[in-house]
């Protein structure tokens, strides 16, 4: 008894789970254009450490997961040949062919390569009662042939569900189940997929602002006058006038000033919008998650579902980036710490 709840506390301290990043991460500064750089270091010190240990999370459990992938491999491998009414013993014998024929050359490949094609016209027939070599026929067939041919293949088919109609009620409900999934996978997918699209498209049109265009190209404009001012008075051997330098630099961090006051504002509001995204769709994409589950499930006959809140890091990785950016309106940086 002892031993599981140690197991259960072990389990739970090493699964952390999207909703616990989101909460630890820190509210971006009021002051988000002013010249102080300390609270930005600050804010983004703490972003980067939590996006560490997200990082280290995903990672564990990516490394995790293709394990139990791997682990599973022979037993998804024998479900898929079994799903196509190909026998095990006849799917060992392929597998067991391969390895041998790895490396093979000359004589001894051509002669594996004739006994996979033997055994692949074994599956063919077992799993669709076809031969490799009626397909052949069938391809050298005008249309009339082909169409003579179908029409015998059907009829045969029907044979076949009149002969064992329960058998093949059976696949069809498992086939309508398989559908009914997909279809609820997709739906939840695409509906969550154009919200997360919208976001970023308003990020997106925050730089496409033109007032915004019209004082970058004013703040560059500036910043080449200076250049240039430099550049002239040291082909003549003097210094740039300070008091020019001074009112140039003015007026490039006023400049700047104006750009971080006019779009940090509406990207503050758009990250805050996405956050509440983020938080308010965390039970959409679990069901997203349980459905996504169902459907490898009942592909390969095998449970290789992640830890819970796989896709939940993912969003939450997604709103980390974003929030790194909280500053990229503010220029402010070592050129306007000097005068000359």
């Amino acid at each position: 008894m002892l031993f599981l709840l140690l197991f259960a506390m072990n389990y739970a301290n090493a699964q952390v789970r999207p909703e616990a990043y989101l909460s630890n991460l820190p509210s971006v500064p009021e002051d988000i254009c002013s010249d102080e750089t300390q609270g930005k270091d600050e804010f983004l010190s703490k972003v980067n450490e939590i996006s560490g240990e997200l990082q280290t999370e995903m990672e564990r459990r990516h490394e995790n997961n293709d394990a139990k992938v791997e682990a599973n491999k022979p037993k998804m491998m024998d479900n898929a040949m079994r799903q196509t009414g190909v026998s095990p013993e006849l799917t060992q014998k392929m597998m067991d062919l391969e390895n041998q024929s790895k490396g093979a050359t000359g004589d001894q490949k051509k002669a594996y390569e004739a006994q996979k094609k033997a055994l692949a016209d074994q599956m063919m027939q077992q799993s669709m009662n076809i031969s490799m070599g009626e397909i052949e026929n069938l391809k050298k067939m005008d249309k009339a042939g082909q169409k003579a041919w179908a029409t015998a293949y059907a009829t045969e088919k029907q044979a076949e569900v009149a002969a064992d109609p329960k058998k093949f009620q059976d696949q069809n409900a498992r086939e309508m189940q398989k559908y009914n999934l997909l279809q609820s996978q997709k739906q939840l997918r695409d509906s969550l997929n154009a919200q997360q699209n919208r976001y970023m498209k308003k990020f997106a049109e925050i730089d496409e602002d033109e007032i915004g265009k019209k004082l970058l190209n004013k703040i560059e404009g500036i910043r080449k006058e200076i250049a240039d001012l430099y550049t002239e008075t040291a082909k003549i051997g003097t210094s740039p006038d300070e008091n020019k330098l001074i009112a140039l630099r003015s007026d490039m961090k006023k400049a700047k000033v104006s750009y971080c006051n006019l779009q940090s504002p509406k990207y503050i509001n758009v990250l805050a919008e996405y956050k509440s995204f983020i938080q308010s769709s965390m039970s959409a994409y679990y069901r997203l998650e349980k459905l996504s589950n169902e459907v490898a499930k009942m592909q390969t006959g095998v449970d290789i579902s992640p830890e819970p809140g796989e896709f939940g890091l993912g969003n939450v990785s997604s709103y980390i980036k974003q929030l790194l950016g909280a500053y990229k309106y503010n220029l402010y940086g070592p050129e306007d710490w000097t005068i000359g």
